[in-house]
């Protein structure tokens, strides 16, 4: 039997409501199809993607998820948003039932990302990949999906982490757990349970082709300048002066005055990016300015990269969810059973209502047929261009399943 992956949602506040509604939603799907029939039959899923807004209580969610899917291997976080097709949800639940009988998932979690963020995600894959032969077989695909939280620890670590014990040669996918905006807590959900400070990790190994694409759609605004000092998160000097004040100069440099009450505001299309070999860049989002005059970005910045401002507009954002979408779909070169999107939530903030073009374009350019869902996250994991795998921000990652 090929892959098949049935979507279901539901936006109730009930948590046990939601689960039931949003399982249900998947499970007609799938009773539609002529080749998969619902639950408790020949057609079990084998994984289930669970992706919620973050108005649920987490244990709840979890034991209503767990009781909803007896036996089913299920994982997920929560984000700012999600959606299914082209509907979002900013108070929701999706469910992605992926049905096969002869896809392999592990889930693996680990945890405190704060402590040791590298050690979580070198644990977590060690964990999902625990009954997977150490080499993909031959004509067979991996992918490996990395849900951090995103608030409590540094999420590039995490994924170096990951990656570690991964290795290069598969596909990477994936997005920090986030909340709504609140920068409080996020839950990141696996083996029937809820976490936070944690980690997830999926495992997939499929006789189908599985691959992603991913872009940002930003481009240089200002030149290259060097990272001096930098500490985490925030990029604290570029060229041995204040990162402000050289971003500052660059923006008056093209007729743009930016003081700091007008920085997140002129940050949100203006953020910064780290430069690769094969001249992509990763994107770091600059959230605020921080004393004395350091920038505080979502994902670390290096000491020693180069790092330039960039720039974008919607056009460029849905012109690059079309390019991440269509890279997915031709890669996989064949039926696609389905796709789960990780989209940032700071693009969804620039987009404002147009976000639906964005969701719309995902759904249009890997065909009208194919289920999609995805989430509004805080970073997203991904391989850009010919590079390693990295912690990105203001980036979309589509990952598509072969049938």
């Amino acid at each position: 039997m090929a892959t098949q992956v049935f979507v279901g949602a539901s936006s109730t506040a009930d948590p046990k409501k939601a689960a039931s509604e949003a399982v249900a939603a998947a499970l007609r799907e799938s009773a539609r199809s002529e080749h998969a029939s619902p639950l408790p039959g020949p057609a079990r899923p084998a994984f289930a993607l669970v992706l919620s807004t973050d108005q649920y209580d987490a244990d709840a969610l979890a034991a209503a998820m767990t009781s909803e899917l007896p036996g089913v291997p299920w994982a997920g976080c929560c984000t700012a948003g999600v959606f299914a097709g082209s509907r979002l949800l900013r108070q929701g639940l999706v469910v992605g039932l992926v049905v096969s009988e002869t896809v392999r998932v592990g889930v693996g979690v680990a945890q405190p990302v704060s402590q040791d963020g590298r050690r979580a995600g070198v644990l977590a894959a060690a964990r999902a990949l625990e009954a997977f032969p150490s080499s993909v077989p031959a004509g067979w695909s991996r992918a490996l999906i990395v849900l951090p939280d995103a608030l409590t620890g540094n999420a590039a670590d995490v994924v170096r982490g990951a990656v570690e014990v991964g290795g290069t040669g598969v596909v990477w996918a994936g997005g920090g757990a986030g909340d709504n905006l609140r920068f409080v807590r996020t839950a990141q959900f696996a083996g029937g349970r809820a976490y936070s400070d944690s980690v997830v990790v999926v495992a997939i190994d499929s006789p189908a082709r599985m691959a992603t694409g991913i872009r940002h759609g930003f481009r240089p605004y200002g030149p290259p300048t060097m990272v001096t000092r930098a500490e985490g998160t925030v990029l604290a000097e570029l060229e041995y002066e204040g990162a402000f004040s050289v971003y500052q100069r660059t923006a008056r440099a093209r007729g743009d005055q930016v003081n700091l009450d007008g920085f997140a505001t002129f940050a949100m299309t203006h953020p910064l990016g780290i430069p690769q070999a094969d001249g992509e860049h990763v994107i770091r989002d600059p959230l605020r300015v921080v004393s004395p005059g350091g920038l505080y970005c979502v994902g670390e910045v290096p000491d020693g990269c180069l790092i330039r401002v960039m720039e974008g507009d919607p056009i460029g954002l849905v012109g690059a969810a079309r390019e991440a979408a269509t890279t997915a779909r031709d890669a996989v070169a064949g039926p696609i059973a389905g796709a789960f999107v990780f989209d940032c939530i700071s693009r969804c903030m620039m987009l404002g209502d147009t976000v639906r073009d964005e969701l719309a374009t995902f759904e249009s350019e890997l065909g009208q047929s194919v289920p999609v869902m995805g989430c509004l996250t805080f970073g997203e994991v991904g391989t850009l261009g010919r590079g390693v795998p990295q912690f990105h921000n203001k980036t979309a990652v589509v990952l598509a399943l072969g049938a």
